[in-house]
């Protein structure tokens, strides 16, 4: 286990390995529905990007698209980065097979799932490498940090000589992460929250972009031409001992998440709406970090949630195959492109009342 600055740069090294003892076998298959900035980091280290297609309304890849591409590119995939999402993939054990059968290595980037479970298994402990990340809107959360796991006992070696020369952190290489998340308690505390949402829902209902951008998660995406030197950092003590802290709060959280998520589930009764799961995946122990539903009038349902003094977010990742800068590896993936377009995310963190799940439940069915 080696502990990280940010899980991107975990990936960044992990895909750095793998081209220094064989560069030949520079292309990665990966989802569309990620952060930009994994693919910066799969750009920089050498791989190339392919992109894999879901299945329509799901949040898991398509295994005859990923047969496809390993049939296409032969030895020359080196990797294969498999991301849990809201739910685990339930696909983990095949792609776990295909992976083997054509020596390819697979990468889970659990991100959003620690803690989580596969057929009673932790997730991350399936491939040969995985992420995990500890930062704002994640169940850890120590301002920028991350981990990497590997069955590879050189790579841990690896790591800590590439790192060697990183400074540990300090507060003013965190202070921007710092105003941030008190900013974000402020913001998101209920006397502070009903004063400005007025603001929230008005800037939807007329499209003022100066105010909506702001309210996802990744506001500026760009292309990096060069590996950023305000990575180039190591997690402090202080930050190492944070995270050992509350890893004992995940599995808590975690079902307190689950039952947020199933009191969704079972009572949305509006046919409009579909879930971005699949039934399957549903038998695992999920992280269950969000609940994601598909509606086809995505802004109109919108403004009528915001309208109700509902609050929800419009996105979590994007297809980033869609972004302009990434044109060159924009290998068609129409299924979940289009889900992403027709995606609403609804709360499910721990502090979440039920009274207020149920008047967002009662809402969406009259919609």
């Amino acid at each position: 286990m080696n502990f990280v600055f940010k899980a991107r740069i975990g990936l960044f090294h992990i895909l750095k390995y793998l081209i220094k003892n064989n560069n030949s076998k520079n292309k990665i298959l990966l989802s569309s529905f990620t952060v930009f900035d994994m693919i910066n980091m799969v750009l920089l280290s050498g791989f190339e990007p392919i992109f894999i297609d879901h299945y329509k309304n799901s949040p898991e890849i398509d295994l005859k698209c990923l047969k496809k591409n390993i049939d296409n590119y032969g030895n020359r995939i080196g990797a294969v980065l498999l991301t849990h999402y809201n739910v685990n993939n339930s696909k983990l054990d095949d792609i776990v097979k295909i992976c083997k059968k054509n020596n390819i290595m697979l990468i889970e980037d659990c991100a959003i799932s620690i803690g989580s479970k596969f057929k009673n298994d932790y997730v991350g402990k399936f491939g040969d490498f995985s992420i995990f990340s500890f930062g704002f809107y994640k169940f850890i959360n120590v301002l920028s940090g991350g981990m990497i796991f590997s069955k590879n006992k050189s790579f841990y070696n690896y790591v800590i000589n590439e790192e060697k020369t990183w400074k540990y952190a300090g507060f003013h290489n965190l202070y921007k992460s710092i105003f941030k998340n008190i900013f974000i308690r402020i913001f998101t505390s209920k006397i502070i929250f009903n004063i400005i949402f007025p603001v929230i829902r008005f800037s939807y209902e007329n499209n003022i972009k100066l105010v909506t951008k702001y309210l996802i998660n990744d506001p500026k995406p760009h292309k990096k031409n060069d590996f950023p030197e305000n990575y180039k950092y190591r997690l402090s003590e202080l930050q190492k001992n944070d995270i050992v802290f509350q890893l004992d709060r995940i599995e808590y959280q975690r079902k307190i998440r689950k039952q947020n998520y199933f009191r969704y589930l079972e009572n949305i009764k509006n046919k409009k709406i579909k879930f971005f799961h699949n039934e399957n995946s549903l038998l695992n122990e999920n992280a269950y970090l969000n609940f994601p539903i598909i509606i086809q009038t995505k802004e109109h349902f919108m403004n009528y949630m915001l309208s109700n003094g509902i609050d929800l977010s419009p996105q979590f990742y994007r297809s980033v195959n869609t972004l302009a800068f990434f044109k060159d590896y924009a290998d068609k993936t129409n299924l979940i492109q289009e889900t992403v377009t027709n995606l609403v995310f609804l709360p499910t963190y721990d502090k979440i009342e039920n009274k207020y799940i149920d008047m967002t439940i009662d809402i969406i069915n009259e919609y």
